[in-house]
């Protein structure tokens, strides 16, 4: 049965008007601005709704048969509930409006003085809201990756929506007369509790507890919920700029760099301290306090006896927060099924102990990971690899709950048990009570990609218990080289185990390119590799010949077991199926490779093809949202668009090539951020006489002909050591970044009031979101790393061909 969310719909519905109505009246933009927003919004859900109320008469009446018509139904609901509220705010505020809707634009207001800059200076200013905003953007961004699942599309969507918000914040400063920085800063400190309140409603309205929202759901919940922030950060940030040039001379460029700086200084800071030394919470509110300080201190208070107050008032409160730690009440809204009894945040994700109706589970990044009643699942994922041999001594356990695998693995002679997980907090949750004496249990705190890629040491049987290839990240444990490298550390007829999926009954033709290429991967390796159809699809592989006759293996090994054995299984049947699978998939899909992702690629198709239904929609808000931008952009910050575009996909680059070569990305990525951070700073803030004589089009064809260059000798990167490959991606990534600041800085040098700054500060935030959508979420994945970067370099040739000819520069 479909379930509408009439309640949910319309509270957002009305927090978003609210949102709306209270940025008009501050001032970011005019009324008229306003009434146009909400009347395209209510035109748009009419026409939704009349269309779905269309197609419903005409399957009623007719008896058509329509492809998803119960999807029909429930957007007909949705966008009917939406449509109802917001014409009740139209009807209340803007009933005069409907009559003049299509009235002549109004011309750009004139600029007034700057006003209300209080005892705080202005570059003082642009560095503390560069070090809120970067602060706030990575612990929004590690919750809502929680919630979303964190696959690549995911980050792309939340990054882009981000930027697209902020550009639409810069678009309107550049129209606005509001030049009241006071206000402005008021709204900024206080925007982030709005995000973060959206974050908690929706989540509450819209998702039950551990479920992982669609592709459509993902993209409209992050939207929503860093709109109110993301707006008024990149309207603060034009104003500013647009304020130190007039108040002190600087020029857009270096105003940048100022901002930039302290988003820097915020990645390095919450690099250390999101290390499991303190909760996402406890920082988020911790920096909110701390801005909202900032604002009351610098531009609302005179009187010193005032200023020593509130100074105290804000220490006690931040004390209070950090001691109080707020993330368990935090992480029990937004599980409301279960009783949350303990939670931490580490560098890697979230861990949360919760129960119901008494039995204890454990969640990790709000998915279920293990609890007690787990047989069949903890059963399956042990005994199909175990029963291959008789006496399996030394076993290698990747990832996964050990502490609920224990059992099962005990039930075999072992001697020596490895368990390799990367996450050092979940590592050691494993109870060494539960290991008898005769057994050695060594647990590792290390990337399983890069241990197997150096050990020396021989299994028996090693157990992968990852989640699929959902992201770059996991897919590399399911690729020709990680299977090389596990066949290295296999005994001579040592068993390996994995499970990319659930097998469907009916699997369509994403699925079955999606377990072809892991398939294909493991048979360029392995003799032997049978697929077995449990709770998910498990692929036995060896050196040595494989059966799937686990009932019979079961009595023979004297193994006894809840689920897997003949109570519930059957021999014929999973031999049957398993020869079934083998004709399905289909021998001609590529194979798996880290320079070629593709399993990562087929498992998002397949994902999207689960809810058909959202297809369609989901398209054109990817188009609408991150493509559509691109035509608003003007000829002359063309280029600035496209740069950005390319340093956006190059970080993905570089991140990616970090995990390939360091293994662990995680303890790198905040300095990655820091050093393209640096650069873009660098670029745009300093000036270098040589510079000035070389033309945009020539500094922008040496950043085409340089990423070139890396794409070239990727493949040489790929084979460094961790040391020098991390050395050589670090200074890589200074060139770049420096150029696309420094084309920013020639862009907006003779910017005089901010409209210049906001147009191009907008084009970089668009082609920023473009190139993070284009280059994780397709060319990776379906091209592979060395073209996608080549495409990079294509992408600035377009800017250069088309931004550039026809001005001069």
């Amino acid at each position: 049965m479909t379930m509408y969310h009439v309640t949910g719909t319309a509270v957002t519905v009305s927090i978003l008007y609210f949102i709306s109505y209270i940025f008009y009246k501050a001032g970011l933009y005019s009324l008229s601005s306003h009434r146009r927003l909400w009347n395209s919004i209510l035109a748009a859900a009419f026409i939704v709704t009349a269309m779905a109320g269309l197609f419903l008469a005409l399957q009623i009446n007719y008896k058509w048969e329509i492809p998803g018509i119960e999807s029909v139904l429930k957007w007909h609901v949705e966008t009917g509930t939406g449509m109802a509220i917001t014409g009740v705010f139209h009807l209340l505020w803007h009933f005069s409006y409907f009559r003049q809707i299509f009235s002549k634009t109004e011309t750009p207001p004139v600029q007034k003085e700057f006003r209300g800059t209080g005892r705080s200076d202005v570059r003082i200013n642009l560095f503390i809201i560069g070090f809120v905003s970067m602060s706030v953007q990575i612990l929004l961004m590690r919750e809502i990756m929680n919630i979303s699942g964190g696959y690549e599309l995911a980050t792309g969507i939340y990054l882009g929506s981000w930027l697209i918000a902020s550009g639409i914040g810069a678009f309107a400063a550049g129209k606005s007369e509001m030049n009241d920085i006071r206000r402005i800063n008021l709204i900024f400190a206080a925007s982030p509790f709005v995000s973060l309140a959206m974050l908690i409603l929706i989540s509450r309205f819209f998702l039950e507890t551990g479920e992982t929202p669609s592709f459509l759901a993902t993209m409209v919940l992050t939207f929503l919920v860093l709109v109110p922030f993301c707006v008024i950060s990149g309207f603060i940030f034009i104003k500013l700029i647009a304020a130190a040039r007039t108040l002190n001379g600087s020029i857009p460029g270096r105003s940048f760099s100022t901002e930039t700086a302290g988003g820097v200084v915020a990645g390095v800071i919450l690099s250390v301290l999101t290390a499991g030394l303190l909760g996402t919470y406890q920082l988020l509110l911790t920096i909110i306090l701390m801005s909202l300080g900032y604002v009351i201190l610098s531009y609302y208070t005179v009187r010193k006896q005032t200023r020593i107050l509130v100074k105290v008032i804000i220490a006690v409160a931040a004390t209070a927060v950090i001691l109080s730690g707020p993330d368990l009440f935090f992480r029990q809204l937004l599980l409301p099924g279960i009783n949350v009894t303990d939670t931490r945040d580490t560098p890697y994700g979230n861990i949360t102990y919760g129960e119901y109706s008494g039995e204890r589970s454990l969640y990790y990044n709000h998915r279920l990971l293990a609890y007690a009643d787990d047989a069949a699942e903890r059963e399956e994922n042990v005994h199909y690899g175990l029963l291959q041999r008789a006496n399996p001594e030394k076993i290698l356990v990747i990832s996964g709950s050990l502490n609920s695998h224990l059992p099962e693995i005990l039930k075999y002679p072992v001697k020596t048990i490895f368990y390799i997980e990367r996450d050092p907090w979940l590592a050691s949750a494993v109870s060494a009570k539960a290991v008898p004496e005769d057994v050695n249990l060594v647990t590792g705190k290390k990337d399983a990609f890069r241990y197997l890629k150096t050990s020396e040491e021989k299994f028996d049987v090693i157990l992968l218990l990852l989640p699929p290839p959902s992201t770059l990240s996991l897919n590399r444990y399911y690729t020709i080289e990680f299977f090389n490298s596990v066949r290295k550390n296999l005994s001579a007829d040592g068993v390996f185990v994995c499970s990319p999926g659930i097998w469907d009954n009916y699997p369509n033709r994403e699925s079955l390119r999606f377990f072809s290429s892991i398939y294909n991967s493991l048979i360029e390796v392995f003799e032997s590799v049978k697929p077995v159809a449990g709770n998910k699809l498990y692929f036995i592989a060896s050196g040595s010949e494989v059966a799937v006759s686990v009932c019979s293996l079961t009595e023979e090994r004297k193994i006894t077991n809840v689920y897997v054995g003949s109570d519930f299984l059957a021999d014929d049947l999973i031999a049957a199926r398993s020869s079934e699978i083998v004709s399905l998939l289909d021998p001609e899909t590529k194979k798996n490779s880290s320079l070629f992702p593709v399993a990562a690629f087929h498992f998002q198709t397949y994902s999207f093809s689960r809810d058909i239904n959202e297809k369609v929609p989901s398209l054109i808000f990817l188009f609408v949202v991150f493509a559509l931008p691109a035509v608003t952009i003007r000829r002359k910050n063309l280029l600035m668009y496209c740069s950005a575009s390319a340093l956006a996909g190059f970080e993905i680059m570089i991140l990616l090539i970090l995990q390939l070569t360091a293994g662990n990305m995680y303890q790198f990525t905040g300095i990655i951020l820091a050093v393209l951070m640096a650069g873009l700073a660098a670029g745009a803030g300093t000036e270098i006489r040589f510079l000035n004589s070389i033309s945009l089009k020539v500094k922008a064809l040496s950043m085409a002909l340089y990423l070139a260059a890396i794409a070239l000798i990727s493949s040489f990167i790929l084979s460094l050591n961790s040391i020098p490959a991390i050395i050589l991606i670090l200074i890589s990534a200074l060139l770049p970044s420096f150029i696309t600041g420094h084309i920013f800085r020639e862009l907006t040098i003779a910017d005089d009031n901010g409209s210049e700054s906001s147009a191009t500060y907008s084009a970089d935030l668009a082609g920023s979101a473009f190139g993070f959508m284009l280059i994780s979420g397709v060319a990776i994945p379906l091209i592979g790393l060395k073209t996608s970067i080549f495409l990079l370099s294509g992408l600035i040739f377009a800017g250069i061909l088309l931004g550039t000819d026809r001005n001069k520069y």
